[in-house]
């Protein structure tokens, strides 16, 4: 069975030792928090930015309640280094690189060059208000795996701190279908030919079933069979949506017409892969400009 991961953190507790994390109506173990994790606070507002590049224009100001974070060679943090956690305004959850971390006042720190959306959660970049959570990602916060069927539920868990601890504390895991859905495709074009005045659309997948590999043509196809839709906007509404078996569609003379009233000079679309299980992916968006 295909097994996603879930994050698990303890704040302060008044019980000594570990915190076990079971599964509600089972009763089966999650997973084991063997020390508190470093929680806070976002001090001021975190905007978008980019992906795949370092964001070295925006900072994040965060107030730690407990534990402490240094600054780490660029080599290191793209090898994993220096990682949070934030919550978006759209409910979600960023994973973050940093390179420099300045302590301005106890537990108060400025991390900049950033690394945006790591960990697959680029479909989560997006604006976070003062006062959002944030987690340290090291030792102490868990990943547990956790089967996919959770995926689109409320899961309900207990966690027991310590033997002293026999009742447990019960909350629930709202598990989102991101994690699982086919990844945003990359390199959008958008072209017309003079000839036809059809506008020819190419765009590349990725996968979550990268090898690592420079050697292969392409990544795997994690999400068999391969199929796409693209959704062809006016504005914000849509005003086509076409549905392909290949990383291309040409987008006709006449279907222009019939949807702007004529040849536009330029409009966007989405372009999502789709799964057999979860349907449309995270939307790449693209412009075409005539």
């Amino acid at each position: 069975m295909t097994a996603t991961r879930l994050l698990l953190a303890a704040s302060a507790s008044p019980w000594p030792g570990h915190v076990a994390i079971h599964e509600e109506t089972a009763g089966t173990r999650v997973a084991r928090l063997e020390a508190n994790a470093a929680l806070g606070d976002l001090v001021t507002p975190l905007a978008a930015g980019p992906t795949a590049i370092w964001d070295r224009a925006m900072a994040l100001t965060v107030q730690l309640y407990s534990g402490h974070l240094a600054s780490a060679d660029e080599t290191a943090v793209l090898a994993g280094a220096n990682r949070v956690v934030v919550q978006t305004d759209a409910g979600g959850w960023e994973v973050i690189g940093f390179a420099e971390a300045d302590l301005m006042s106890p537990g108060l720190y400025v991390l900049r060059q950033l690394l945006r959306g790591q960990q697959g959660t680029n479909a989560a970049v997006g604006t976070a208000a003062a006062g959002n959570r944030i987690a340290v990602l090291d030792a102490r916060a868990v990943l547990a795996s956790v089967p996919a069927t959770w995926l689109g539920s409320a899961v309900g868990l207990r966690a027991y701190a310590g033997s002293a601890d026999p009742m447990g504390t019960a909350f629930e895991a709202d598990l989102a279908l991101d994690p699982v859905l086919p990844l945003a495709p990359v390199h959008l074009r958008a072209v017309r030919d003079a000839a036809s005045g059809g506008v020819a659309l190419s765009w590349i997948r990725r996968s979550r079933a990268d090898t690592g590999s420079w050697a292969v043509a392409e990544v795997p196809l994690d999400t068999p069979p391969e199929a796409y839709r693209i959704d062809i906007l006016d504005g914000s509404s849509t005003v086509r949506s076409v549905e392909t078996d290949v990383a291309s569609a040409t987008y006709a003379a006449a279907e222009q017409i019939a949807d702007f009233g004529g040849l536009p000079p330029a409009f966007t679309y989405n372009v999502r892969q789709l799964s057999p299980l979860y349907g449309p992916g995270h939307a790449a968006i693209g412009t075409f400009n005539a």
